[in-house]
Order: structure tokens, then C-alpha cells, then sequence
């Protein structure tokens, strides 16, 4: 992976901080948009260096945003060679009849928007180097469907269709697209919002980064539109 192109959304998170550390630790040149300084010098100083990372402030959730993100991406490295996109949110919810609009709204802008706009620029570029490699993170949920939690996992589902859609566009050019489906992710939140849990069975950050890293190789050429169940122990 040395001196690849990396772009990483949602770096600065609990799996997102795995994700650009294993990608990092192989040479790769990673892009990390971030929303703040803030977010940026926490980042640079979890990696304790600013070598081949370099941060860009972005609203994934706004086209022109997005579309400058990339564009600037495009002008300096001349191509995307991977996008893993980790951007997303979570809300349990409950019935439907409970559920406010502007939490389902909220959902589908956090999970699904943001991997069409980002997907849609760094496909474009990919397609042209007739090359590249997409990467998104859905969940259990959005297979197994629990009730209670339909503006989640409508939005997760909807994340996975649309990764397997790119898939069918992409193969003609190389593109390969694949979704990551983690079960309960190792987190201090969730340890925290689930403290009776066992733990043992979670997956970590660091397994998920694996899987991502392992399927991100260059000589991983045929494998696209899978679905890539990431369930630790449970």
C-alpha cells in the first residue's frame, strides 16, 4: 500500500482512528476530511506525526462541500486509489409512530448522503484511472432488521443496496465496492451505553481495520459487491 492515495471519512472516530493507523502504518498516503481544527490537530496527534496525512475541513453531508473535497484531491495526488467511508451516526429510536421525521431524515443524511456524495466523486475519478477501490461500513442490523430502530437500519440497508449497486457500475472499470458489516463495534460509548455486556464478544476497531486493509491490497482485484460480515464472537 505504500505511497497509495487513501482517502478515510469519519477518521477521527473510534473505528475511524483504527482504520488510519493500519492504513498509515503501510505507507499509504491518507486523506482525512475533518469538521474542525479541533478534529484535525486530534488526529495528527493520535498518529504523533503529520507525515503522508494530510486533514480537509468538509461538510460530507453538502454536494459542493464534497465535490471540492475532491476536486482539491484530485489536484494534488491526481487520483483516489481507495475510499473507505466511515462516516455515519446512530440512533436507537422505537416504534414508528415514535419516531420524529427529523430523526429519520437525520439517519438517512448521516449514513446514506454522505456515502452517495462521496462514492459518486471519488467514482468518477476511479472510473477514469479505470481503477480503485470503495469501501462502506453498514451493520448487522441492516440485514437482520430488529424492530425499534427503523430509521437506523432503513438507512444502513439503504447504505448496503446502493454499495452493491456501485459494485455492478464499477466492475466494467475496475472499480471494486464492498460493504463491511461490523457486529457491535469494541468502543468506550458502547461500553459505556451497554456496560452489562460482555465485551469479549464485540469486535474491535482493530479487527474491522484488518479486514478493510486485507480486502484494500492491489492484487485483491476480483472481489466486489460482497458483503462482509464482521461479527467478533457474537
Amino acid at each position: 500500500m505504500k505511497n497509495r492515495v487513501v482517502v478515510i471519512t469519519g477518521g477521527n472516530g473510534g473505528l475511524g482512528k483504527a482504520v488510519v493507523q493500519r492504513f498509515w502504518n503501510t505507507g499509504a498516503k491518507i486523506i482525512a476530511p475533518v469538521t474542525s481544527e479541533k478534529s484535525a490537530a486530534e488526529l495528527i496527534a493520535f498518529l504523533g506525526s503529520e507525515e503522508r496525512l494530510q486533514t480537509i475541513e468538509a461538510d460530507l453531508t453538502d454536494s459542493a462541500s464534497v465535490k471540492s473535497l475532491f476536486s482539491q484531491i484530485d489536484e494534488e495526488y491526481g487520483r483516489c486509489d481507495v475510499l473507505v467511508h466511515l462516516v455515519g451516526g446512530f440512533w436507537m429510536g422505537g416504534d414508528i409512530d415514535e419516531t420524529p421525521f427529523s430523526q429519520f431524515e437525520k439517519m438517512i443524511r448521516l449514513n446514506l448522503f454522505t456515502a452517495f456524495l462521496c462514492a459518486r466523486s471519488a467514482f468518477g475519478m476511479m472510473k477514469d484511472a479505470r481503477s480503485g477501490k470503495i469501501f462502506t461500513v453498514a451493520a448487522r442490523a441492516a440485514l437482520e432488521l430488529p424492530a425499534g430502530m427503523a430509521a437506523y437500519t432503513t438507512s444502513k440497508a439503504a447504505l448496503l443496496a446502493f454499495t452493491e449497486s456501485l459494485a455492478k457500475e464499477g466492475a466494467p472499470y475496475g472499480v471494486q465496492s464492498n460493504t463491511i458489516l461490523p457486529g457491535v463495534i469494541d468502543t468506550p460509548a458502547n461500553r459505556k451505553s451497554m456496560p452489562e455486556a460482555n465485551f469479549d464478544n464485540w469486535v474491535t476497531p482493530e479487527q474491522i481495520a484488518e479486514v478493510i486493509l486485507a480486502m484494500a491490497q492491489p492484487g485483491i482485484t476480483e472481489v466486489t459487491g460482497s458483503s462482509v460480515k464482521v461479527y467478533g464472537k457474537s
